[in-house]
């Protein structure tokens, strides 16, 4: 009479065996779920495009009048390198933009009144109706100038702006006056009389680069 031989695994601990995998898979699959939900909560926060009526109202535009940066700018294309000190002030919807070098020698001074701009350059004075253009036929640099008071404050209404999670500009690409595509870039912000005012930035076209970096914001009352 043949001897069966008896199993080498009971009823009961492979119903264990089994419970325990299907313990196990079900937390990997939470697992996987959770971390699909934290990747996606940071993708959402990175970085996001937000219309500007949605921004706080301590940050619309008529905010940001009669105001006055001073810093360091950089002019970088492939032919040269050149930086100096500005002096950058905004008062009554007109612009003055002094440039200096380190040692405090004017290099140039730009501005802008009811009709039209000057530049003193080298103790002589040029006028032209854009501000742009007469500091680009004196000087040679490409410098947006007349949209400068948006620009310069993070202000630039453009259909693609990307703001970060505190409603900053980080991004900015439009066309100026002379129809050049400029992209500006934001690096960082500070706090100024409740307002987020840029303190680095840099603007592109092309293979031209500029860099900002303001040390000091100030607003004036009238």
């Amino acid at each position: 009479m043949p001897v069966l031989l008896k199993p080498c695994f009971k009823a009961a601990n492979f119903t264990k065996n089994q419970s325990n995998m299907e313990s196990k898979e079900l937390s990997l699959k939470q697992f996987h779920l959770i971390l699909l939900m934290f990747l996606l909560f940071l993708g959402g926060c990175a970085q996001r495009i937000t219309p500007p009526d949605e921004r706080t109202q301590q940050n619309r535009p008529e905010s940001y009048n009669n105001w006055r940066a001073t810093g360091k700018l950089a002019f970088i294309s492939p032919e040269e390198r050149q930086s100096a000190n500005f002096n950058w002030q905004y008062r009554e919807q007109k612009q003055t933009l002094t440039l200096n070098t380190f040692i405090g020698t004017q290099v140039l001074k730009l501005e802008e009144r009811d009709q039209y701009s000057t530049l003193t350059l080298e103790d002589k004075t040029y006028t032209s109706e854009d501000s742009s253009e007469l500091v680009y036929r004196l000087s040679g640099w490409q410098l947006p100038v007349s949209q400068a008071p948006q620009w310069l404050t993070g202000q630039i209404d453009a259909p693609d702006n990307q703001y970060n999670q505190k409603q900053q500009l980080i991004q900015a690409t439009w066309q100026d006056k002379q129809g050049l595509r400029w992209q500006v870039a934001y690096q960082t912000y500070q706090r100024v009389n409740g307002l987020e005012l840029p303190t680095r930035l840099t603007l592109t076209h092309n293979d031209i680069t500029i860099k900002i970096r303001i040390s000091n914001w100030h607003f004036e009352t009238l």
